[in-house]
């Protein structure tokens, strides 16, 4: 009996997504030892047990990879931001970052390695400008009320504080809840630089 094709496409779609899954598991690994400019795609699919043909179905190279990867991860963190857009304001911050740690949780090795010393630089220059721009949208008052110059002293704060408790809690494996680490964060934000606003 004959497979119909939207049963051969899902079937594809389920290997794709588990070859893809590998290449990322072994690049993972190889980026807690080395930059990426120090990996071969041999190398690769050597520790993913595959023929560099199969990486070359999905990836230029291996900057290419690791840009598909990152553009994903930012897929779904915009995703996270957009089911609050309508949220209050005031009320948004807590339940954003509850969703930002659960993420985190669920990629922990991914943003282990991407914060880290081997990490991409463009990784984190784009989550920057991400968070800046949602900052811009989500605190309004601060910069109309205290100027340019503030806003960027409260937004600094916040997204180089908030990614030093990220950083180190997933080289602590992530060990507390993601609920500990929202209530955690959201506190000190509210402490040191939502305080008055």
């Amino acid at each position: 009996m004959m497979k119909s094709p939207a049963a051969t496409e899902k079937k594809e779609d389920r290997r794709v997504r588990r070859t893809k899954k590998l290449l990322t598991q072994a690049l993972t690994q190889l980026l807690q030892e080395k930059q990426i400019n120090e990996i071969t795609v041999k190398e690769l699919t050597d520790l993913a047990d595959m023929n560099r043909g199969t990486f070359y179905l999905y990836y230029k190279d291996m900057f290419d990879m690791l840009e598909k990867i990152e553009d994903g991860m930012f897929e779904a963190l915009d995703a996270i931001v957009s089911l609050h857009e309508h949220d209050d304001v005031s009320q948004q911050t807590k339940p954003i970052l509850l969703d930002l740690f659960r993420f985190i949780q669920d990629n922990q090795e991914m943003c282990r390695v991407l914060l880290s010393p081997h990490g991409d630089m463009n990784f984190l220059h784009r989550l920057n400008e991400v968070v800046r721009e949602k900052c811009l949208k989500a605190w309004p008052n601060i910069r109309k009320e205290k100027g340019e110059a503030d806003f960027d002293y409260h937004y600094s704060f916040v997204v180089f504080g908030c990614a030093g408790i990220i950083r180190a809690w997933v080289n602590r494996n992530c060990s507390e809840s993601a609920e500990k680490m929202a209530e955690m964060a959201y506190g000190m934000i509210l402490r040191g630089s939502l305080a008055d606003v």
